[in-house]
Protein backbone atom coordinates (compact mmCIF):
# COMPACT_ATOMS: atom_id res chain seq x y z
CA UNK A 1 0.00 0.00 0.00
CA UNK A 2 1.24 3.50 -0.87
CA UNK A 3 0.95 5.99 1.96
CA UNK A 4 0.71 9.79 1.47
CA UNK A 5 1.19 12.03 4.50
CA UNK A 6 0.64 15.80 4.55
CA UNK A 7 2.51 17.89 7.09
CA UNK A 8 2.41 21.60 7.92
CA UNK A 9 5.94 21.96 9.22
CA UNK A 10 7.89 25.16 9.86
CA UNK A 11 11.07 26.27 11.60
CA UNK A 12 9.41 26.22 15.02
CA UNK A 13 7.66 22.88 14.42
CA UNK A 14 9.95 20.74 12.21
CA UNK A 15 8.97 17.25 11.02
CA UNK A 16 12.45 15.76 10.66
CA UNK A 17 11.45 12.45 12.25
CA UNK A 18 8.59 12.06 9.81
CA UNK A 19 10.85 12.85 6.83
CA UNK A 20 13.36 10.27 8.09
CA UNK A 21 10.73 7.52 7.96
CA UNK A 22 9.41 8.34 4.49
CA UNK A 23 10.83 7.36 1.09
CA UNK A 24 10.04 10.67 -0.63
CA UNK A 25 9.71 14.26 0.60
CA UNK A 26 7.95 16.88 -1.53
CA UNK A 27 8.12 20.43 -0.20
CA UNK A 28 5.57 23.04 -1.32
CA UNK A 29 6.40 26.71 -0.77
CA UNK A 30 4.01 29.64 -0.99
CA UNK A 31 5.02 33.29 -1.36
CA UNK A 32 1.85 34.68 -2.99
CA UNK A 33 -0.76 33.47 -5.48
CA UNK A 34 1.70 33.86 -8.38
CA UNK A 35 4.72 32.55 -6.51
CA UNK A 36 4.41 28.88 -5.61
CA UNK A 37 7.31 26.44 -5.74
CA UNK A 38 7.81 22.70 -5.46
CA UNK A 39 11.04 21.10 -4.29
CA UNK A 40 11.98 17.42 -4.01
CA UNK A 41 14.34 17.07 -1.07
CA UNK A 42 14.38 13.26 -0.88
CA UNK A 43 13.46 10.36 -3.17
CA UNK A 44 14.86 7.08 -1.92
CA UNK A 45 16.16 4.78 -4.66
CA UNK A 46 15.82 7.31 -7.45
CA UNK A 47 17.39 10.47 -8.83
CA UNK A 48 15.49 13.76 -9.17
CA UNK A 49 15.95 17.33 -10.39
CA UNK A 50 17.19 19.44 -7.48
CA UNK A 51 16.11 22.98 -6.68
CA UNK A 52 12.89 24.99 -6.58
CA UNK A 53 10.55 24.49 -9.52
CA UNK A 54 7.73 26.89 -10.38
CA UNK A 55 4.23 25.70 -9.54
CA UNK A 56 0.83 27.10 -10.53
CA UNK A 57 -2.69 26.21 -9.46
CA UNK A 58 -5.13 26.95 -12.28
CA UNK A 59 -8.69 26.01 -13.29
CA UNK A 60 -7.17 23.10 -15.21
CA UNK A 61 -5.32 21.85 -12.14
CA UNK A 62 -1.71 21.92 -11.03
CA UNK A 63 1.01 22.95 -13.48
CA UNK A 64 4.70 22.40 -12.75
CA UNK A 65 7.55 24.02 -14.67
CA UNK A 66 10.75 22.03 -13.98
CA UNK A 67 14.12 23.71 -14.22
CA UNK A 68 15.91 23.29 -17.53
CA UNK A 69 18.29 20.44 -18.08
CA UNK A 70 21.16 21.43 -20.33
CA UNK A 71 21.15 19.75 -23.71
CA UNK A 72 24.00 17.29 -24.08
CA UNK A 73 24.51 18.03 -27.75
CA UNK A 74 26.69 21.06 -28.38
CA UNK A 75 25.94 23.41 -31.25
CA UNK A 76 28.67 23.53 -33.90
CA UNK A 77 29.39 27.20 -34.50
CA UNK A 78 31.07 26.65 -37.90
CA UNK A 79 32.33 30.24 -37.64
CA UNK A 80 29.04 31.49 -39.13
CA UNK A 81 28.95 35.24 -38.50
CA UNK A 82 25.76 37.22 -37.97
CA UNK A 83 25.92 40.75 -39.36
CA UNK A 84 24.35 43.75 -37.67
CA UNK A 85 23.63 45.31 -41.04
CA UNK A 86 25.96 48.23 -40.22
CA UNK A 87 29.48 48.01 -41.63
CA UNK A 88 31.10 49.98 -38.80
CA UNK A 89 29.51 47.80 -36.10
CA UNK A 90 30.59 44.66 -37.94
CA UNK A 91 34.11 46.09 -38.15
CA UNK A 92 34.10 46.50 -34.36
CA UNK A 93 33.19 42.82 -34.09
CA UNK A 94 35.59 41.69 -36.86
CA UNK A 95 32.68 40.54 -39.01
CA UNK A 96 29.75 40.24 -36.57
CA UNK A 97 28.67 37.91 -33.78
CA UNK A 98 28.75 34.14 -34.12
CA UNK A 99 25.52 32.19 -34.55
CA UNK A 100 24.42 30.41 -31.39
CA UNK A 101 26.19 32.73 -28.95
CA UNK A 102 25.01 35.07 -26.18
CA UNK A 103 25.65 38.81 -26.53
CA UNK A 104 25.19 41.35 -23.74
CA UNK A 105 24.47 44.91 -24.90
CA UNK A 106 25.18 47.10 -21.89
CA UNK A 107 24.74 50.78 -21.15
CA UNK A 108 22.89 53.48 -19.22
CA UNK A 109 19.24 54.39 -19.69
CA UNK A 110 18.39 55.93 -23.07
CA UNK A 111 21.82 55.35 -24.62
CA UNK A 112 20.48 53.12 -27.43
CA UNK A 113 20.80 49.50 -26.22
CA UNK A 114 17.39 48.34 -27.43
CA UNK A 115 17.84 50.16 -30.74
CA UNK A 116 21.14 48.38 -31.36
CA UNK A 117 19.52 45.04 -30.52
CA UNK A 118 16.65 45.74 -32.95
CA UNK A 119 19.24 46.53 -35.63
CA UNK A 120 20.55 42.96 -35.33
CA UNK A 121 16.97 41.63 -35.59
CA UNK A 122 16.31 43.72 -38.69
CA UNK A 123 19.42 42.24 -40.31
CA UNK A 124 18.20 38.75 -39.34
CA UNK A 125 14.85 39.44 -40.97
CA UNK A 126 16.58 40.40 -44.23
CA UNK A 127 18.34 37.02 -44.13
CA UNK A 128 14.93 35.35 -43.84
CA UNK A 129 15.34 34.42 -40.16
CA UNK A 130 12.71 34.71 -37.43
CA UNK A 131 13.32 36.56 -34.15
CA UNK A 132 11.41 37.15 -30.90
CA UNK A 133 11.68 40.14 -28.55
CA UNK A 134 10.54 39.70 -24.95
CA UNK A 135 10.02 43.17 -23.53
CA UNK A 136 9.54 43.47 -19.77
CA UNK A 137 9.35 47.26 -19.53
CA UNK A 138 8.22 48.84 -22.80
CA UNK A 139 4.82 48.40 -24.40
CA UNK A 140 4.96 46.73 -27.83
CA UNK A 141 3.13 49.64 -29.47
CA UNK A 142 5.67 52.11 -28.07
CA UNK A 143 8.50 49.91 -29.32
CA UNK A 144 6.98 49.77 -32.81
CA UNK A 145 6.51 53.53 -32.96
CA UNK A 146 9.97 54.31 -31.65
CA UNK A 147 11.65 51.92 -34.07
CA UNK A 148 9.70 53.33 -37.02
CA UNK A 149 10.94 56.85 -36.17
CA UNK A 150 14.55 55.71 -36.69
CA UNK A 151 13.95 53.79 -39.91
CA UNK A 152 13.60 50.30 -38.41
CA UNK A 153 10.26 49.00 -39.68
CA UNK A 154 9.23 46.31 -37.22
CA UNK A 155 5.69 46.26 -38.61
CA UNK A 156 6.78 44.74 -41.91
CA UNK A 157 8.89 42.17 -40.08
CA UNK A 158 5.85 41.16 -38.00
CA UNK A 159 3.59 40.96 -41.07
CA UNK A 160 6.12 38.65 -42.76
CA UNK A 161 6.32 36.49 -39.60
CA UNK A 162 10.00 37.33 -39.20
CA UNK A 163 9.47 38.98 -35.81
CA UNK A 164 7.29 38.57 -32.75
CA UNK A 165 7.14 41.10 -29.90
CA UNK A 166 5.92 39.59 -26.65
CA UNK A 167 5.11 41.97 -23.76
CA UNK A 168 5.77 40.20 -20.48
CA UNK A 169 4.60 41.30 -17.03
CA UNK A 170 7.35 39.84 -14.82
CA UNK A 171 5.13 40.00 -11.73
CA UNK A 172 2.62 37.60 -13.32
CA UNK A 173 5.17 34.98 -14.43
CA UNK A 174 7.47 32.89 -12.30
CA UNK A 175 10.99 32.44 -13.74
CA UNK A 176 10.26 28.79 -14.50
CA UNK A 177 6.97 29.56 -16.25
CA UNK A 178 8.60 32.25 -18.39
CA UNK A 179 11.45 29.89 -19.33
CA UNK A 180 9.05 27.19 -20.52
CA UNK A 181 7.01 29.79 -22.44
CA UNK A 182 10.16 30.99 -24.18
CA UNK A 183 11.48 27.51 -25.01
CA UNK A 184 8.11 26.39 -26.40
CA UNK A 185 7.87 29.48 -28.61
CA UNK A 186 11.43 29.07 -29.88
CA UNK A 187 11.21 25.38 -30.75
CA UNK A 188 7.71 25.49 -32.21
CA UNK A 189 8.38 28.35 -34.64
CA UNK A 190 12.02 27.75 -35.62
CA UNK A 191 13.22 30.97 -33.99
CA UNK A 192 16.85 31.92 -34.71
CA UNK A 193 17.37 34.96 -32.44
CA UNK A 194 15.86 35.89 -29.06
CA UNK A 195 16.26 39.26 -27.34
CA UNK A 196 15.43 39.90 -23.67
CA UNK A 197 14.75 43.58 -23.02
CA UNK A 198 15.93 43.85 -20.37
CA UNK A 199 17.74 41.90 -17.64
CA UNK A 200 16.41 44.46 -15.10
CA UNK A 201 12.84 43.63 -16.09
CA UNK A 202 13.53 39.89 -16.01
CA UNK A 203 14.89 40.42 -12.50
CA UNK A 204 11.41 41.45 -11.24
CA UNK A 205 10.11 37.91 -11.81
CA UNK A 206 12.32 36.83 -8.90
CA UNK A 207 10.61 39.20 -6.44
CA UNK A 208 10.17 37.64 -3.03
CA UNK A 209 12.79 34.94 -3.50
CA UNK A 210 15.62 34.64 -1.02
CA UNK A 211 19.02 34.85 -2.70
CA UNK A 212 17.28 36.42 -5.72
CA UNK A 213 20.55 37.58 -7.30
CA UNK A 214 22.02 34.07 -7.30
CA UNK A 215 18.79 32.63 -8.67
CA UNK A 216 18.78 35.16 -11.53
CA UNK A 217 22.30 34.20 -12.53
CA UNK A 218 21.53 30.46 -12.30
CA UNK A 219 18.39 30.82 -14.41
CA UNK A 220 20.07 32.99 -17.04
CA UNK A 221 22.98 30.54 -17.15
CA UNK A 222 20.75 27.52 -17.83
CA UNK A 223 18.49 29.43 -20.23
CA UNK A 224 21.26 30.90 -22.40
CA UNK A 225 23.15 27.59 -22.47
CA UNK A 226 20.02 25.70 -23.50
CA UNK A 227 19.24 28.16 -26.29
CA UNK A 228 22.83 28.37 -27.52
CA UNK A 229 23.10 24.57 -27.66
CA UNK A 230 20.11 24.53 -30.01
CA UNK A 231 21.76 27.12 -32.28
CA UNK A 232 19.69 30.10 -31.11
CA UNK A 233 21.45 33.46 -30.81
CA UNK A 234 20.61 35.39 -27.62
CA UNK A 235 20.77 39.16 -27.06
CA UNK A 236 20.57 40.36 -23.45
CA UNK A 237 19.87 44.07 -22.97
CA UNK A 238 21.54 45.14 -19.73
CA UNK A 239 21.05 48.52 -18.06
CA UNK A 240 23.68 49.99 -15.74
CA UNK A 241 23.03 52.74 -13.20
CA UNK A 242 25.98 55.04 -13.90
CA UNK A 243 25.54 57.65 -16.63
CA UNK A 244 29.23 58.53 -16.48
CA UNK A 245 32.01 57.85 -13.96
CA UNK A 246 33.26 54.40 -13.00
CA UNK A 247 32.76 51.93 -15.83
CA UNK A 248 30.72 48.76 -15.25
CA UNK A 249 29.98 46.10 -17.81
CA UNK A 250 26.96 44.73 -15.90
CA UNK A 251 25.24 45.30 -12.56
CA UNK A 252 24.49 41.67 -11.69
CA UNK A 253 27.82 40.03 -12.51
CA UNK A 254 26.55 38.22 -15.61
CA UNK A 255 29.57 39.06 -17.76
CA UNK A 256 30.81 35.47 -17.63
CA UNK A 257 27.59 34.29 -19.32
CA UNK A 258 28.29 36.35 -22.43
CA UNK A 259 30.29 35.24 -25.43
CA UNK A 260 30.23 38.87 -26.57
CA UNK A 261 29.87 42.12 -24.63
CA UNK A 262 29.10 45.36 -26.44
CA UNK A 263 28.78 48.58 -24.48
CA UNK A 264 27.34 52.01 -25.15
CA UNK A 265 28.69 54.95 -23.18
CA UNK A 266 27.61 58.57 -22.60
CA UNK A 267 30.35 61.18 -22.94
CA UNK A 268 30.38 64.83 -21.87
CA UNK A 269 32.37 66.59 -24.57
CA UNK A 270 32.70 70.39 -24.78
CA UNK A 271 29.45 70.80 -22.87
CA UNK A 272 27.57 68.44 -25.19
CA UNK A 273 26.30 64.92 -24.50
CA UNK A 274 27.77 62.39 -26.93
CA UNK A 275 27.69 58.59 -27.18
CA UNK A 276 30.35 55.99 -27.93
CA UNK A 277 30.19 52.28 -28.74
CA UNK A 278 32.80 49.62 -28.05
CA UNK A 279 33.38 45.90 -27.64
CA UNK A 280 34.66 44.60 -24.31
CA UNK A 281 34.67 40.86 -24.97
CA UNK A 282 34.45 38.42 -27.88
CA UNK A 283 35.08 34.83 -26.93
CA UNK A 284 35.43 33.24 -30.37
CA UNK A 285 37.50 35.81 -32.24
CA UNK A 286 39.42 39.05 -31.94
CA UNK A 287 37.70 42.44 -32.05
CA UNK A 288 38.46 46.10 -32.60
CA UNK A 289 39.88 47.66 -29.43
CA UNK A 290 39.07 51.28 -30.26
CA UNK A 291 35.70 52.88 -29.50
CA UNK A 292 33.61 54.72 -32.08
CA UNK A 293 31.10 57.53 -32.00
CA UNK A 294 27.50 56.27 -31.83
CA UNK A 295 24.49 58.28 -32.97
CA UNK A 296 20.80 57.52 -33.49
CA UNK A 297 19.19 59.54 -36.28
CA UNK A 298 15.85 59.50 -38.09
CA UNK A 299 17.61 57.48 -40.81
CA UNK A 300 18.89 54.86 -38.39
CA UNK A 301 22.06 54.16 -36.43
CA UNK A 302 25.19 56.02 -37.46
CA UNK A 303 28.61 54.82 -36.26
CA UNK A 304 31.75 56.88 -36.86
CA UNK A 305 35.45 56.15 -37.18
CA UNK A 306 37.55 54.87 -34.25
CA UNK A 307 38.18 57.53 -31.59
CA UNK A 308 41.94 57.03 -31.66
CA UNK A 309 42.76 60.61 -30.63
CA UNK A 310 40.86 60.54 -27.30
CA UNK A 311 41.59 59.05 -23.90
CA UNK A 312 39.48 58.75 -20.76
CA UNK A 313 36.39 57.73 -22.75
CA UNK A 314 35.31 55.12 -20.19
CA UNK A 315 35.25 57.77 -17.45
CA UNK A 316 32.71 59.76 -19.45
CA UNK A 317 35.03 62.80 -19.62
CA UNK A 318 37.38 62.28 -22.58
CA UNK A 319 40.32 64.48 -23.46
CA UNK A 320 42.57 64.80 -26.49
CA UNK A 321 45.76 62.77 -26.46
CA UNK A 322 47.50 65.39 -28.56
CA UNK A 323 46.48 69.04 -28.80
CA UNK A 324 47.17 68.90 -32.54
CA UNK A 325 43.92 66.95 -32.91
CA UNK A 326 41.87 69.60 -31.13
CA UNK A 327 39.23 71.01 -33.41
CA UNK A 328 39.66 68.24 -36.00
CA UNK A 329 36.70 66.11 -37.13
CA UNK A 330 38.71 63.63 -39.22
CA UNK A 331 38.91 60.99 -36.50
CA UNK A 332 35.78 61.57 -34.41
CA UNK A 333 34.19 64.31 -32.31
CA UNK A 334 34.79 67.92 -33.19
Amino acid sequence: MTLLISSEANKNRPDNDLQFMTDCVIDLNFINKNRRYINISKFRGSDFICGKHSLKLTEKGMEVFPKLKLKKNKFNYNNKMISSGIIEVDNLLHGGIEKGTTTVISGASGVGKTTLGLQFLQAASKRGERSVVYTFEEDDRTLLKRAESININLGNMIDEDKLKIKKVDPLEFTPGEFTHLLIKEAEKNDTKTIMLDSVSGYRLSFAGLSEAKNEIIRNLHSLTNYLNNTGITVLLINEIDNITGDFKATELGISYLADNIMFLRYLEFSGELKKAIGVLKKRLSDFEKQMREFEITNKGIKVGKPLTHLRGILTGNPEFINNDFKGSSKNGFK
